[in-house]
């Protein structure tokens, strides 16, 4: 089954999708998770970039106009998904932050806010930490919000996350509104 193929598969629905989903993966699944792997994620973060990928793929068929070949949409995806992790990945280095013993302990006392509140973290390392507990709980929320603190327009956001433009901007709004807990008590810190 070739690429054109398959998208237009996907697209129809039903017993046709899904033999198109398998197809998909018997022909890209390996040569993706070598390429992802060649490109710096372990065999374990490979298999979920081709994951993401799938999905996306499946998600955005409808939106494939023909404009090039059916493969380079494909592997397009299957690139921003890399790019994606590697980007998440790089800014989950930055914010990590060496836990000594004496921070342990002070950790496991406090139940109340996020550690970073508790041993004199600042503003951000309170919203960072609040951040991680919200995208524990509700990952693709999380991951919607980060897309919109990295700048990225809505419409951009909607392609990644599989919505038009309106029920991106409601979901936003949503995804605002529930993070809203997780950060609540960080505000204590702008007093000081």
């Amino acid at each position: 089954m070739q690429e054109e193929d398959i998208i237009q598969a996907i697209v129809v629905g039903g017993k046709p999708r899904d033999a198109a989903v398998k197809a998909l993966y018997q022909g890209q699944a390996q040569a993706m998770l070598r390429f992802f792997v060649h490109q710096g994620a372990s065999s374990d973060e490979a298999k979920d970039i081709l994951q993401d990928s799938l999905v996306k793929i499946v998600r955005n068929a409808a939106t494939f106009q023909g404009g090039g070949p059916a493969k380079a949409w494909i592997w397009q995806i299957a690139r921003n998904c890399l790019l994606d992790f590697l980007g998440r990945r790089a800014r989950l280095a930055q914010r990590e932050v060496a836990v000594d013993d004496a921070r342990w302990v002070a950790l496991g006392e406090s139940t109340a806010a996020p550690a970073a509140c508790h041993f004199g973290g600042t503003v951000d390392d309170c919203v960072a930490a609040g951040l991680a507990d919200f995208g524990s709980q509700m990952p693709d929320r999380a991951y919607a919000l980060t897309l919109q603190m990295d700048g990225l327009r809505i419409d951009a956001i909607g392609l990644q996350i599989g919505r038009s433009v309106a029920a991106t901007k409601e979901y936003l709004s949503q995804c605002r509104k529930k993070i809203q807990p997780f950060i609540a008590h960080c505000a204590e810190l702008l007093s000081t």
